[in-house]
């Protein structure tokens, strides 16, 4: 959610040079801030993962989900108003429907998005199920995606060895979604006792994003527009009630994320999620989060996995060499790990030192 441009900005006014430059450039910097391994959940990332797997830039390994899968007027919509349909006869789809997000209606174009998104490297799949704050046609009671349409998605990703998903905030998304077979759902700031339950239940995963809580009223209007700052004001007041429902329910299936999209800048404060997160868990369990819970998380995508080499997110014999030196000791106060800059020593991806201020 840490949004310093607009989402029509990128849309309008850059093409994919551009995207592709500037996320060259920032892969590197996001390695630099400690992180090894990420998920994309949705964009053109594939091009750039295959450029780093191979030695051609520098950044961290890509799980890459390829195009996000929405509902015409749902959370994956970013047309403007006259623009039509992209799978209407004759229209021209833009950059963004062919590699940002793809619209689907139906079991059938789900489908078709679904094998597509897999045709074109995903090796998971995201969906959208309900509203979203960046969006400007969807409000976030909504729910996006029809019991139908979230099942196909899932048992055509499930045919493939991998997994769904899902963009959600409110209950009705994230039950709808979980019942349809979704084992990981996206953000979900507007949970209540119902959902905490239900995912506790399940075993399902949960991804929440606490860097919000850094951003006021002014910079969404500025990045958003104002009709998207009620929207934000609303899971902004929702997050620290997840915080307590997810430890008040003992929910251990929780990732590390930040949710970060558009300018560059916004990525500086990617590391603010392990100070946000403090409120609720200890350092300990938040080094977990980012760590050994994320990888397994990763793993869920199963005959998809890019690497496989070894484990991730661990310290042990065969596992990937991954290793970060830090002034201080991040298991008692992680919020170190804000002040990257000067508290990582030295950073090793894969047996490679590209960080190294020790004496």
């Amino acid at each position: 959610m840490a949004i310093t441009e607009p989402v029509a900005d990128l849309r309008d006014n850059f093409d994919w040079m551009y995207w592709g430059a500037v996320s060259t450039i920032e892969a590197e910097k996001m390695l630099l801030r400690g992180f090894t391994t990420v998920r994309d959940a949705g964009g053109p990332a594939i091009g750039l993962q295959k450029a780093i797997d191979r030695g051609k830039a520098v950044g961290p390994r890509i799980y890459a989900s390829r195009p996000v899968i929405s509902q015409t007027s749902g959370h994956g919509e970013h047309r403007v108003y006259t623009e039509p349909h992209p799978n209407f006869m004759g229209a021209q789809p833009s950059f963004f429907n062919q590699h940002v997000e793809f619209l689907a209606d139906g079991v059938p174009e789900v489908l078709r998005a679904t094998r597509e998104a897999l045709r074109m490297g995903a090796v998971q799949i995201k969906v959208m199920a309900g509203g979203g704050v960046s969006s400007s046609v969807d409000p976030l009671h909504t729910v996006q995606g029809l019991p139908e349409e979230l099942e196909a998605s899932v048992r055509a990703a499930a045919d493939w060895g991998t997994y769904v998903m899902v963009h959600a905030y409110n209950d009705d998304s994230i039950l709808r979604s979980l019942e349809a077979g979704v084992i990981s759902i996206e953000h979900g700031q507007l949970m209540t006792e119902v959902s905490a339950q239900a995912i506790k239940d399940s075993g399902a995963w949960i991804v929440p994003f606490y860097s919000l809580l850094g951003l006021d009223e002014e910079v969404v209007k500025k990045a958003l527009g104002p009709a998207a700052a009620p929207k934000f004001l609303d899971v902004q007041a929702g997050a620290r009630n997840q915080m307590k429902l997810l430890k008040e329910y003992e929910i251990e299936n929780v990732a590390f994320s930040t949710d970060i999209i558009g300018d560059p800048v916004a990525l500086t404060k990617q590391n603010d999620e392990f100070k946000y997160r403090l409120e609720a868990w200890t350092s300990h369990e938040i080094l977990q989060q980012a760590t050994s819970k994320s990888a397994a998380l990763l793993a869920l995508s199963g005959k998809l996995n890019p690497y496989t080499a070894g484990p991730l997110g661990v310290i042990e014999q065969g596992a990937y060499a991954d290793l970060l030196l830090v002034e201080g000791n991040p298991v008692e106060d992680a919020e170190i790990l804000v002040d990257y800059t000067n508290n990582i020593d030295l950073i090793m991806k894969d047996g490679v030192i590209y960080k190294n201020t020790l004496d």
